[in-house]
């Protein structure tokens, strides 16, 4: 495994992981995304050292509170940072300090809302680091199998019947990988896969895409064995070229299934203002997911269907298809 691989591997099988901005307090994200983890270590799904991150907490959740990262002793190469965004390029600075490998930047209030300098500083510390960096303002990381889940989602829903259930379950071990800019959709997609029985390998909300790009995202899945079919919802693509490259390669071995979102004027405005993407021509998209073997859903239900049927077929062999 080179370098970069083994970098995009800790986001989802870490050896030590760092909350910061875990909280007491049940309303905010840092306590959500730290209970799921501890939730989960609990089960013995995630067998991780687990370290919450608040200089105002002595303890959560039974666990021993750490004013900062420097001060855990031991080995952290994930950071998952729930903290405001003002704060986010200081707590950087200090997660580079340590020597982390990987961070996931949950909080939002960057380019998507007009906040690019605060974003472009935040990606030089990371980048002078080397460090690789999910988002800033995304849902981050799920994985069925290692535990590492950071879906900050509200717990319970209120049918209309009056009845409460588990609002988002998190859907079975399976096949199916999620990549995704629209965390919104995201945890939407989780709800339905979950519901329809359909498993999921691993999830990945990537936000403003302030380094790891989807492309990049594409071609780690590549090599993931638990992974055989790719569930691909884009706002946007930065780099066409290096996406068609990736494709290419991907397409052959694991099927993408596209839902490109913004095909008329109103919804591309609507793409950019949720994560400060520019969508592009809707016609261009197409004709390059052709090229490349993409194969492109016309809406959410197709999307879903074509990712049910092709997560129980075995690929195709040649091209001789008509």
């Amino acid at each position: 495994m080179d370098h970069t691989a083994n970098q995009m591997h800790t986001f989802f099988e870490p050896k030590g992981v760092a909350i910061i901005g875990a909280s007491r307090r049940s309303m905010k994200a840092g306590h959500v995304i730290f209970k799921n983890f501890v939730i989960n270590k609990q089960r013995g799904l995630f067998n991780a050292k687990l370290y919450p991150v608040n200089p105002s907490e002595k303890t959560i959740q039974g666990f021993a509170c750490y004013p900062s990262i420097l001060d855990i002793k031991d080995e952290v190469d994930l950071a998952v940072i729930v903290v405001p965004a003002k704060f986010v390029p200081d707590v950087m600075r200090e997660v580079a300090e340590k020597g982390v490998k990987s961070a996931v930047i949950i909080t939002s209030g960057f380019s998507e809302v007009g906040n690019h300098e605060l974003e472009k500083e935040v990606t030089l510390i990371a980048k002078n680091a080397g460090i690789r960096v999910l988002g800033p303002n995304c849902l981050g990381v799920y994985d069925s199998k290692t535990g590492v889940d950071m879906l900050f989602l509200p717990e319970t829903k209120t049918l209309t019947t009056g009845d409460e259930v588990v609002a988002t379950p998190r859907p079975m071990e399976g096949p199916t990988a999620i990549v995704t800019q629209s965390g919104a959709f995201g945890a939407a997609a989780l709800d339905y896969l979950s519901g329809k029985q359909m498993g999921v390998s691993k999830f990945v909300s990537f936000g403003n895409k302030a380094d790891i790009t989807a492309s990049e995202m594409l071609s780690f899945l590549l090599d993931d064995e638990r992974t055989q079919v790719i569930l691909f919802y884009a706002e946007s693509i930065d780099n066409g070229r290096e996406f068609m490259e990736v494709a290419r390669k991907v397409t052959p071995k694991k099927p993408i299934i596209a839902l490109k979102v913004g095909r008329s004027e109103a919804g591309a405005r609507a793409a950019a203002s949720h994560t400060g993407s520019i969508a592009g021509s809707d016609e261009i998209y197409s004709s390059a997911f052709k090229q490349v073997g993409v194969l492109r859903a016309g809406d959410l239900e197709e999307f879903f269907d074509m990712g049910k049927a092709l997560a129980f077929q075995a690929p195709v062999a040649g091209n001789n298809v008509a």
